[in-house]
């Protein structure tokens, strides 16, 4: 039962990469590797002196947000850790960061409830793969409802109203109603009516989700991923991980991405947050400097405004 569970965690991590989004893949990663592994407390945190320094490089070199769902970004986080209070607290914080990077503040109540919904039934799946329709959205109503988390008094009237109007959704979705709204929460409904009621083939952000689910009920998954070696690796990562063996050091680096722009091409160094890297090429083009540079975990393309 083990290996199937770690199987099954495995393959919903690849297919989570599964996509075009160059943002979910990069912050998926992003994320992996700021995970601490603490045996003697039994859950996975999030490294947040990490976390604060992987967010300055991925702003020179990152994918720009578009209004993506960024639902998958938290799956290693739910996919590391097991179902339980402990988990629940990190992707609250991550969320509340995520946001906040992004400024999509409006969005956080949005995020916040999908995100544990999403790990909900992520875990219920992993124990459970036969689990029906009606069941899931039970369990879902269920937790939306038990909903307890702590919070600015500016996000609680518009987290209620929201909570409020989900549960509506849920109950509409049970009967076989899907819902017109586009937010956070109605995609990962959407994404689970397609699965278990009818398959209508629209993407629209939540394909990647429907991989992810798909995979935790035992279908093949792709393998022209790109650098899907690496990928293979970092799910391979996250279930050592779940199983508490890589016993992982909390970072006490300070990292500024600003100092690659004193590299020469050819150059190599090691770098706190990428490791080994090696610049490829250095660009200039007007104001703004391009340095591409090479790392395991892959080419990276650094842009920097010269400032007027």
């Amino acid at each position: 039962m083990e290996n199937q569970i770690d199987n099954f965690v495995k393959n919903a991590y690849i297919s989570a990469f599964d996509t075009d989004s160059d943002i979910i893949k990069m912050l998926m990663l992003v994320n992996t590797k700021c995970l601490i592994d603490d045996f003697k407390q039994r859950y996975l945190f999030v490294d947040n002196n990490r976390l604060r320094d992987e967010l300055r490089y991925y702003k020179f070199y990152g994918a720009e947000y578009n209004g993506e769902n960024l639902l998958n970004i938290f799956l290693p986080v739910i996919l590391g850790n097991n179902a339980g209070e402990k988990c629940d607290k990190e992707l609250v914080e991550l969320v509340k960061k995520y946001v906040m990077y992004f400024k999509i503040e409006n969005k956080y109540s949005e995020y916040l409830i999908a995100t544990l919904i999403y790990s909900e039934l992520i875990h219920s799946l992993l124990k459970n793969p036969s689990i029906e329709y009606d069941e899931i959205m039970d369990m879902i109503k269920e937790r939306v409802i038990s909903l307890n988390i702590d919070m600015e008094k500016s996000n609680v009237v518009k987290f209620q109203m929201y909570r409020i109007g989900l549960i509506k959704t849920i109950d509409e979705y049970k009967d076989g109603k899907r819902n017109s709204s586009s937010d956070i929460c109605s995609g990962l409904l959407d994404a689970i009516f397609d699965i278990y009621v009818e398959d209508r083939d629209e993407k629209y952000d939540i394909d990647s989700i429907k991989k992810v689910l798909f995979s935790l009920l035992g279908q093949k998954i792709s393998t022209e991923i790109e650098n899907i070696d690496f990928v293979d690796s970092m799910a391979e990562y996250t279930v050592k991980l779940k199983k508490y063996k890589i016993n992982k050091k909390e970072y006490h680096a300070k990292a500024n991405p600003l100092e690659i722009i004193s590299l020469n091409e050819g150059d190599s160094i090691q770098d706190p947050i990428l490791n080994k890297l090696t610049v490829k090429s250095k660009i200039i083009n007007g104001n703004l400097l391009k340095i591409n540079v090479q790392a395991k975990s892959g080419e990276y393309c650094f842009r920097f405004a010269k400032k007027s």
